[in-house]
């Protein structure tokens, strides 16, 4: 997913309309929930995550499935916790698309071709979720994988706007006329030209395809493949790879959350809205609505460095790896 140092600014508070019919009880639950403390955590881990361009889940899931159960608080399920995440992190990024649709800068017929791999991936990741979340300490080891693979990301491939700016500095366009260059100009009247994602390309279907599954089951996966494919296989500028890259990984966490709410609600009997935890997604929504706008802010006064930023996030991955392991040690 995206480092959102390019990520222009612009309030959606017109985003909270789509949310579902809100259940009467809710402002009762609201002014009572043991939750408050959300929302500060939730602009924190937003702003953190949309900096160096990794997947709010990556960290709201850890949060409801570790630190929870510590504060004597606890989700109806692991896979409600994993809903809850994904849910938390469509309206985050969505915040970002936005903006990003506004200029310009999103290639929306690219990101079909990403879609057309990720929806039914992530829409068969997502049915397995709640069977992997039956298996509480093989969630916890695909958990701790996936946190120790974030960090090494983070270290090793980001491509964040510097190394972005070396990537594209190296790629050059072929002159042929046989070979088809895309072109986009965004509001600013910023023309970009790069080439469309290349056809017949197993490994890269392949890759897209495993990040795509691994968003249904985990949250996290479809933006740290297709980003890079974005900026090195296609030679196209960072601003509109990360708004590619976001409509893509938006669409696809949208519907890996709408599958797994539906599972909960087949599970339970009763309707969509009655399986979402509104106690707690009332005040992770708006601190990630927030999260979204000062990510961008932060990055474009130079408050705190990429590379620091970067580093950082490595380490909270590799710490919350860690957590899961000694989870798995010692059981329960």
């Amino acid at each position: 997913m995206p480092s959102l140092a390019t990520l222009p600014p612009l309030a959606t508070p017109h985003l909270l309309a789509s949310l579902p019919s809100l259940p009467p009880y809710l402002p009762s639950l609201v002014l009572n929930s043991p939750y408050k403390f959300m929302l500060p955590t939730a602009i924190a881990v937003s702003t953190c995550c949309q900096l160096c361009g990794i997947g709010g889940a990556a960290l709201f899931s850890p949060i409801f499935l570790l630190l929870f159960p510590l504060l004597g608080l606890s989700l109806p399920s692991p896979s409600a916790a994993i809903a809850s995440a994904l849910l938390t992190e469509v309206f985050g990024f969505s915040s970002g698309l936005v903006g990003f649709t506004a200029r310009g800068l999103v290639d929306w017929r690219v990101a079909g071709q990403f879609l057309a791999v990720t929806l039914p991936t992530a829409l068969v990741g997502a049915r397995l979720a709640g069977s992997l979340a039956a298996f509480p300490t093989l969630l916890r080891v695909a958990y701790a994988a996936l946190m120790l693979s974030l960090s090494l990301f983070l270290i090793f491939t980001s491509p964040n706007p510097e190394r972005a700016a070396e990537i594209a500095a190296q790629c050059e366009l072929p002159l042929e006329e046989s070979t088809t260059v895309r072109s986009l100009v965004d509001s600013q009247g910023n023309a970009y030209a790069y080439l469309p994602p290349k056809t017949g390309d197993a490994v890269g279907t392949a890759a897209t395809a495993f990040g795509g599954l691994l968003t249904g089951i985990l949250g996290v996966g479809a933006g740290e493949v297709i980003l890079p494919q974005l900026v090195k296989g296609c030679c196209m500028p960072l601003p509109p790879a990360a708004g590619t890259s976001v409509a893509v990984v938006v669409l696809t966490a949208f519907t890996a959350a709408t599958v797994q709410f539906l599972e909960l609600a087949k599970n339970t009997g009763g309707g969509v809205t009655g399986v979402i935890p509104w106690e707690l997604v009332c005040y992770t929504i708006p601190g990630v609505l927030i999260g979204g706008q000062l990510a961008p802010l932060v990055a474009s006064r130079g408050l705190v460095s990429d590379e620091n930023i970067e580093k950082f996030a490595a380490g909270l991955f590799a710490s919350v790896s860690l957590a899961f392991i000694v989870k798995i040690a010692v059981g329960g």
